[in-house]
């Protein structure tokens, strides 16, 4: 995801020298300013379930284009899990504020399902909060190797394809290198959910996007082994895009028969 990574670099250089106290300051404001004058939220958030939200953060493009970028929330007693950031640093404390504002509970941890800038640019937001990020080894190498914020808690017994931990109220399970060489899913069961990140593309995907650092040999039996763990699934979500179902999987598996074409 060469054209990700560029932009969540970007939007990390601009924040770098700013004091997250006023990054904060200025990210609130600029929240309130946006919604006076009706322009479209860079930060959402949508209840899809008891206790499970999908946050929304839209990176905007030279000449106006917005992408989505998904993540999302789970309540786990008390607080709450958050997993990836939003799309930045700046945005990763808008989302903060929404979720403050909106759900009023604390965001305890939160984890990062790979090293990519719209899944772990916020992180240092993170931890200045005092929450600690989660991430696989492999992501934090990775973080380093790209000159990403890197999270500052491991996570062990992920190191194989089909590995799974438990992990508070939800399961992180590894498929395998796909769309990233550490690309985690999220399953919470008590309400058949499955996050996908970004190894699953949305129905209205016809391309695979950024496939910069995908394996495009291991990517089908990962999204194989995801299929064939979660049969329970009913609502899938993409990395980008529309949330959908389990069908989700089969268009991502269509996608990489696809490309996989000669000539393609």
């Amino acid at each position: 995801m060469s054209v990700l990574k560029a932009a969540a670099f970007s939007l990390l250089v601009g924040v770098a020298a700013t004091p997250v106290s006023s990054a904060a300051a200025q990210a609130t404001k600029a929240a309130a300013d946006t919604a006076a004058i009706g322009i479209p939220a860079d930060v959402e958030i949508r209840e899809l379930r008891s206790g499970v939200w999908i946050h929304t953060s839209y990176y905007t493009y030279p000449g106006g284009v917005r992408y989505p970028a998904n993540g999302l929330i789970v309540r786990e007693g008390d607080g709450l899990l958050l997993i990836d950031t939003a799309w930045g640093e700046r945005l990763t404390l808008t989302l903060l504020d929404q979720i403050e504002a909106s759900i009023k509970l604390p965001v305890r941890r939160a984890i990062v399902s790979h090293a990519h800038g719209d899944r772990i640019a916020g992180t240092d937001a993170l931890e200045a909060r005092g929450i600690p990020v989660y991430a696989l080894p492999l992501t934090q190498r990775r973080a380093v190797g790209e000159g990403m914020p890197v999270p500052d808690q491991a996570l062990a017994g992920l190191d194989t394809p089909a590995a799974s931990v438990q992990f508070g109220s939800v399961e992180l399970f590894y498929p395998g290198p796909g769309h990233a060489p550490d690309n985690l899913m999220v399953w919470v069961p008590s309400q058949r959910v499955l996050f996908g990140g970004c190894a699953v593309r949305a129905a209205a995907a016809d391309s695979l996007g950024g496939i910069a650092d995908a394996n495009m040999t291991a990517w089908p039996e990962a999204i194989r082994l995801a299929r064939a763990r979660y049969t329970r699934a009913k609502v899938v979500i993409p990395g980008h895009g529309e949330v959908g179902g389990p069908e989700l999987l089969d268009h991502t598996l269509a996608l990489l028969k696809e490309a996989r074409k000669p000539g393609k």
